[in-house]
């Protein structure tokens, strides 16, 4: 499966509910309890990326594992972008001038 247009609109879909959660009560919504607490997402965003370098390091990569925590990792750090004010747009901007 390649890279296209509709994961791109997923992205774009998560920032916008991510946004709309962050006015939500942070006892009630597990993303306003991470927008709301830089220390907490920070310490989220560094737990996912040490649980995918875990799964990638195995002798045999489990696939479906793999996926759920880089899904995991992907989540977290858009809160972690949301809750910064970076855009997707700034990051695809930035990969773009990377491959020129």
């Amino acid at each position: 499966m390649s890279a296209g247009y509709a994961d791109v609109v997923i992205l774009t879909e998560l920032t916008e509910v991510l946004r709309e959660r962050a006015s939500a009560d942070p006892s009630e919504s597990y993303t306003a309890r991470l927008l709301a607490d830089d220390a907490l997402i920070r310490r989220k965003i560094m737990e996912e990326a040490f649980e995918v370098c875990l799964e990638i390091e195995r002798a045999e990569v489990d696939a479906d594992a793999l996926a759920a925590e880089a899904a995991d990792l992907l989540y977290h750090l858009m809160v972690g972008l949301v809750g910064a004010g970076v855009s997707l747009d700034d990051v695809f901007a930035v990969l773009e001038a990377r491959r020129a």
